[in-house]
């Protein structure tokens, strides 16, 4: 009977050489190829950003709160990390906006607006954008000074606009997920819109920079549930663009460019 001595089982000590040659044949090749094909995906894999999530880490923070037309914190000098913006934008815990404990708070100590108090909550980061959520909901509030008689809306009108760009939502975005926009983060950030955090437009600028537009209808309402079906799309806005504090706020006529697609 011949020999096969391709014949080889796997616990034997020695493999038929005609099957050595095949490996090797195939193995230097792999040696090359592999590391290779590793170093090009690292290459020209995008980057994670540098946003922060203090997740577990509670900051408190004194300054004077603004309501309208979105909840915005003004810290008092030296509360916040270096280069970081004095404007902190509020969020609520979970998926949702800051309204609800803020209302809380306003029935147990009176009118919020333009009232210095001491807030604690969980800070959100990034790309010189400041947020912060309140983690512990209307208990959020640390202490509250008297009310003042008047209060000046910090609101600057800088003329029309049309702008390109993708609705997202900035909690997720500044930090508490990455990534947080495209269609991959569709399903969240409509969640997130839809429990009360403001919308975003994102638009792009020159050299990979990015302006931020919170987003109102064309009388300062607010438009959270009709942007939810241009979540995550790219698109392009047209509007009156006011200055608020850090932030840009974007008027736009949103039931007329919807009816328009």
């Amino acid at each position: 009977m011949k020999k096969n001595d391709d014949f080889y089982i796997g616990w034997q000590d020695n493999m038929p050489v005609s099957r050595k040659k095949h490996l090797k044949k195939w193995l230097w090749p792999l040696v090359i190829i592999l590391p290779l094909l590793a170093f090009v995906v690292v290459h020209f894999q995008k980057d994670f950003n540098s946003f922060l999530f203090l997740f577990g880490d509670q900051s408190t923070i004194s300054g004077v709160l603004h309501q309208h037309p979105y909840p915005v914190f003004i810290a008092d000098d030296n509360q916040l990390p270096e280069g970081q913006s004095r404007d902190v934008l509020l969020v609520g815990f979970g998926k949702m906006g800051a309204e609800v404990s803020l209302q809380e708070m306003k029935h147990q100590h009176g009118e919020l607006d333009g009232r210095h108090m001491t807030l604690r909550g969980t800070l959100i980061m990034g790309d010189g954008k400041t947020l912060m959520e309140l983690t512990d909901m209307k208990n959020s509030l640390v202490s509250i000074g008297s009310p003042k008689p008047k209060i000046e809306r910090p609101l600057k009108r800088i003329g029309q606009a049309t702008l390109k760009g993708e609705v997202i939502d900035p909690k997720c975005y500044f930090g508490v997920m990455k990534p947080a926009v495209g269609k991959i983060h569709k399903s969240c950030a409509i969640r997130c819109i839809s429990g009360g955090i403001p919308p975003v437009l994102k638009s792009h600028k020159i050299a990979g920079k990015s302006d931020y537009y919170l987003l109102l209808g064309k009388n300062g309402e607010l438009i959270n549930n009709k942007v939810l079906p241009l979540v995550a799309e790219q698109i392009s806005l047209s509007g009156d663009v006011l200055e608020y504090l850090s932030w840009n706020v974007l008027f736009v006529d949103i039931d007329k460019y919807l009816n328009g697609r």
